[in-house]
């Protein structure tokens, strides 16, 4: 499959992302190694206390002391960058609307596979 994140996770700041569906888990992640630890500590979140609360909002960006996260609603969940200080939002805002029409792509090929698992492994 062609990673469609490499033009996203390309941006100069983008320490990674994470797909969160509706439901508040976790579909997908992609993080450079030198963020691996952030990502399990993310993974392992219930995000749908996040997912309720966000459920009307289309695009977001959140800045912290130490964070930026820029968010972006799609039809199967939320799209989430992680980036730095000094990461362009305006180009990291156009790969995401870009990236959009091909999530629901991956929700669908993750349920092929997780039914497939199910029928030959349980």
């Amino acid at each position: 499959m062609k990673d469609i994140f490499k033009d996203v996770m390309g941006i100069t700041g983008v320490h990674g992302l994470m797909v969160v569906t509706n439901e508040g888990g976790v579909l997908l992640s992609r993080f450079f190694p030198e963020f691996k630890s952030k990502e399990e500590k993310l993974s392992q979140i219930n995000w749908e206390s996040f997912a309720i609360e966000m459920g009307s909002v289309k695009d977001a960006e959140l800045v912290y002391d130490s964070a930026r996260f820029y968010i972006k609603k799609s039809e199967i969940g939320f799209l989430i960058v992680f980036i730095g200080d000094n990461a362009s939002i305006s180009l990291v805002r156009l790969n995401c609307e870009i990236l959009l029409p091909q999530l629901p792509k991956i929700q669908s090929a993750s349920k092929k596979i997780g039914k497939l698992l199910r029928k030959k492994l349980f």
